[in-house]
């Protein structure tokens, strides 16, 4: 039986990699798998697009290494604009050392 989904799938379906900012903001977050995040200095976040992906990522990421998913909510204005925009961001937090010496 061959695998649907491999890491590096689930890295290249992801829009943005970069150094773990969780902990000491842990406020912004929703936790909604695995409450033992891995520590900011030796992990990456990985976002994504929607619920669907990050979830099934999580679940191929978390078999090798320490992985969390988490949800937050964001909102911006463009420059000279009133209107507030939102958007959510979907995220596997994932234990990586030798990836996360990369965003130092």
């Amino acid at each position: 039986m061959s695998k649907m989904l491999t890491k590096q799938d689930c890295k290249d379906l992801s829009h943005t990699i970069c150094g773990s900012f969780y902990h000491g903001r842990e406020k912004e977050f929703e936790l909604w798998r695995n409450k033992k995040v891995p520590k900011n200095s030796n992990s990456v976040m990985y976002f994504y697009d929607n619920q669907t992906t990050a979830f099934l990522c999580f679940n191929i990421f978390k078999k090798n290494k320490n992985a969390s998913l988490v949800w937050r909510e964001t909102s911006w204005t463009i420059k000279g604009s009133k209107k507030i925009n939102w958007d959510e961001e979907w995220i596997v937090i994932i234990y990586d050392p030798k990836e996360a010496k990369k965003f130092k």
